[in-house]
């Protein structure tokens, strides 16, 4: 052999033994950051002993001597699971994130020091009972053992971005509620958007395009509204990039949840069912505990960085939520002096609470700014993404009103809740429920269902909706808010059922509650189910839960096909196209092509009949609220004709059966172009795939493929029961392309971020599933055991039995005070 070759292949070995080696090493480095699940840990900041027993998914059963160690162990947990998840939900609410993610967070930061989640979370700890701060306080003790023993060994994020979690203190747990109220906000963006869209074509036009609004409705918009009508878009587009930035994507942000009594039960007892849908991540939303002391006994869902099991049930009571959608915030024009000190209203100049602060931003230091306050709330109009880097400096004066600045104790209402024991005391317990609204549904062992509407609605003058305020007067401040008694409440209804799935609440009620509710497709399809059979069973529930069926896709489609009636066809494809709709079950399955045909319909339905008066930029923020569109696309099919139908760029006059038809010929052109001309490439799984993506995403390709779990084909779309929402503004930012945006433009971005069901008549189990699993770090098995089997339909089955759980746990680990001489 030549030398040369020799040289060769001995560096070639070399360089291999050498990357297995640094491979090795760095295996070693990160599986060091895996959390301790045996053993003993000791601390004088608990009060007893708390014993973690751990199942194979690593779920715990957390079995303590007070209630207080059993919050400590709580957040133990947590911290070992989802420390970099809870530390940078935190950093967020306190506007700290540029701390160490530089320039590209300081709008955020700006954004959430502006409306003042971290004062109010300081301010309410103030204020709470005793028993919350107890509990918080514990919580927070078991947090920080966990940090002050992981040093070195934090998880990789930590180490990636080259700092250290700072302590945890109770009011970071009530940030934390209030980033999930933040989360579940909005409302407000229809406001900001639809006040946008008034000053391009008009109140009169602008009003055709709200979904299901009255008439004769007033729109409230003040004469000076030009004049400011850039600035709450930019709260709207920084809120926008925040969510990207967090993986709190997508608009479907509501929920499923249904219960039976006795009487409709294949088992004679209750059984209730619940799957919120959430932006997908990885990891996911959810960590699910059952907790065992004298005074405190539940199980079901948590959220890493709050001390109580926020869904699931106790041993006498169980309970699912959704979200009301609730209008909770408004916007108020107002006029400010020419030295920013004072505002006026009602004919005199009031002085603005005014207050400088200021965030640190990595590698640039401290940067100061001016928060101003009238009695309604923050200016928030000085809020833009790159107003910190640009220095612009533009005169916009808008306020914010939110609910989730007032004080409320959503924590205690959760403790109440874990231990109320009837519907006397799940009433009870929800009176302090306010902050995001919330429908909860109820069923117990004694066989009842009920259903309360929990939430801070603001007491206004109308009770329609409205868009931006004029600030002069006080005539459109808040009156208050609705009293807890008045609020919509049900129990035992004659027909056995009880169902939510983000629908408008009641048919009349004297206060303005939403004008964002969800396509009405959900819970059409929900109540047919129910309608179904007389008797339903936790297996029913199961395929109810994982339904693809769209009642919103037949109307839709029924519609197209009457616009083809009598019209001859010349293209094969088109023939082909319309004989599979003629029939489709309207089934959303992963490997039908169908689904395909019809979402890329819908989508040039929406722009043929919106983008003429609206322009390119305008329609995305029409299509933010994803139920928006969606609503008035089936209210315009239901009229024989509309002025909206017409192309105003167009000489003719086009109707409802021109648009449909076009719509679906422009269709068939995208999918030819980018999917082939032959359907049979066209399944709806190769199109609309799912991946839960890490806040690292995107960084590189080969990362990607360790931190992000999927993609996967995926069946439904956001009107199907099991929701996987893709997101309209994606679809509509279409770059250099003709044809829609290319890269994964029907992506699934939102969904059931856990589904659970439970059946009073077998009390000792409940079944449950999540989409990724219950630990953050990528390299633990129970970072994506869940997945698979949330793919599949399938169900975690836990038994809720102290001594069985024992028998059938994997690992335990005992936290106690330590031993003094």
């Amino acid at each position: 052999m030549k030398k040369w070759k020799k040289h060769l292949i001995g560096w070639t070995i070399f360089l291999i033994l050498l990357l297995l080696a640094v491979s090795l090493v760095s295996y070693i480095m990160v599986k060091r950051t895996l959390p301790q699940y045996d053993g003993t840990v000791t601390d004088n900041r608990i009060g007893s002993e708390a014993i973690i027993y751990r199942d194979s998914m690593a779920v715990p059963m957390i079995i303590a001597k007070s209630q207080e160690d059993a919050a400590y162990a709580l957040g133990y947990l947590h911290a070992q699971e989802r420390l970099f998840q809870m530390d940078i939900a935190r950093r967020a609410g306190e506007g700290r994130l540029s701390e160490i993610f530089g320039d590209k967070t300081a709008p955020f930061d700006l954004m959430f020091r502006t409306v003042g989640i971290a004062g109010t979370a300081s301010e309410s700890y103030k204020r709470i009972d005793t028993t919350t701060r107890k509990i918080l306080i514990a919580y927070s003790n078991g947090v920080n053992k966990f940090i002050d023993e992981a040093g070195g060994k934090y998880p990789v994020e930590f180490g990636l971005l080259g700092y250290e979690p700072y302590k945890w203190k109770p009011e970071h747990s009530l940030i934390i509620a209030k980033m999930m109220a933040w989360e579940l906000n909005l409302s407000w963006w229809s406001d900001v958007a639809f006040a946008h869209i008034i000053k391009k074509i008009g109140k009169e036009k602008a009003a055709e395009l709200l979904p299901d609004y009255p008439e004769n409705a007033p729109l409230i918009i003040d004469d000076r509204f030009n004049r400011f009508a850039e600035a709450p878009l930019e709260l709207i587009k920084t809120d926008r990039e925040f969510r990207k930035f967090t993986g709190f994507i997508g608009t479907h942000i509501g929920s499923n949840s249904w219960a039976v009594s006795g009487k409709r039960s294949a088992t004679g007892k209750p059984i209730i069912a619940n799957d919120p849908h959430l932006a997908f991540s990885a990891p996911g939303k959810w960590y699910f505990a059952l907790i065992r002391s004298k005074e405190w006994n539940a199980e079901g869902f948590t959220l890493p960085g709050l001390p109580s099991i926020v869904i699931g049930k106790n041993r006498n009571i169980a309970w699912a939520m959704t979200n009301v959608m609730a209008d909770d915030a408004d916007f108020y024009i107002e006029q400010i002096d020419t030295i920013n000190n004072r505002y006026f209203v009602d004919g005199q100049w009031k002085n603005l609470d005014v207050r400088t602060d200021s965030i640190y931003i990595k590698n640039k230091g401290y940067h100061k700014f001016v928060i101003r306050h009238t009695h309604r709330g923050p200016i928030i109009s000085g809020i833009h993404p790159y107003r910190l880097i640009n220095k612009k400096s533009e005169n916009l004066q808008i306020s914010m009103r939110w609910t989730g600045n007032d004080f409320t104790n959503e924590l205690l209402s959760s403790f109440l809740l874990n231990r109320a024991n009837n519907w006397r005391e799940f009433l009870a317990a929800l009176k302090y429920f306010n902050v995001p609204g919330q429908n909860f549904i109820y069923a117990d062992k004694e066989g009842n269902i009920g259903y309360v509407c929990a939430a801070l609605l603001p007491a206004r003058n109308n009770a329609s909706p409205t868009l931006i305020y004029d600030g002069t007067t006080t005539n459109s401040d808040w009156k208050g808010y609705v009293p807890y008694d008045m609020m919509p409440k049900l129990f035992n209804p004659e027909k056995g059922y009880i169902a939510s799935a983000n629908n408008k609440t009641i048919k009349t009620f004297p206060y303005h509650i939403s004008n964002i509710w969800e396509p009405s497709s959900r819970i059409e399809r929900i109540t047919q189910l129910l309608n179904s059979r007389g008797l339903h069973t936790p297996d029913d529930f199961r395929n109810y839960q994982t339904d693809f069926v769209s009642p919103y896709a037949r109307f839709l489609t029924e519609n197209l096909l009457k616009g083809f009636e009598n019209v001859k066809i010349k293209d094969a494809n088109l023939e082909l196209v319309l004989e599979l709709l003629r029939n489709w079950d309207y089934n959303m399955k992963a490997g039908s092509q169908t689904p395909s045909i019809y979402s890329a319909f819908l989508y040039f339905l929406i722009k043929n009949t919106f983008e003429d008066e609206l322009g390119p930029d305008l329609i995305k923020e029409y299509v933010i609220l994803a139920n928006v569109p969606y609503r008035k696309i089936y209210e315009l099919l239901g009229e024989d004709s509309n002025p909206l139908f017409d192309d105003v760029t167009t000489p003719r006059k086009e109707n409802k059966n021109d648009i449909l038809r076009k719509s679906l010929v422009d269709a068939l052109s995208y999918l030819e172009i980018n999917y082939g001309k032959n359907p049979v490439d066209w399944q709806w799984g190769k199109i609309h795939s799912v991946t839960f993506k890490h806040m690292f995403h995107g960084i590189s390709s080969l990362a990607d493929k360790l931190i992000d779990i999927g993609p996967f084909p995926i069946g439904g779309d956001g009107t199907t029961v099991f929701n996987t929402e893709y997101s309209f503004v994606t679809l509509f930012d279409k770059g250099d392309t003709e044809y829609i945006n290319k890269e994964k433009p029907f992506e699934n971005i939102l969904g059931p971020s856990m589904r659970y069901i439970y059946d009073f008549a077998n009390p000792d189990y409940i079944k449950f599933i999540m989409p990724t699993g219950q630990s953050g770090n990528f390299i633990s098995p129970h970072y994506r055991d869940m997945t698979e089997m949330w793919l599949d339909g399938k169900y975690h089955v836990v038994p809720l039995n102290e001594d069985e759980f024992k028998e059938k746990s994997v690992h335990k680990l005992v936290l106690k005070t330590k031993e003094t001489n």
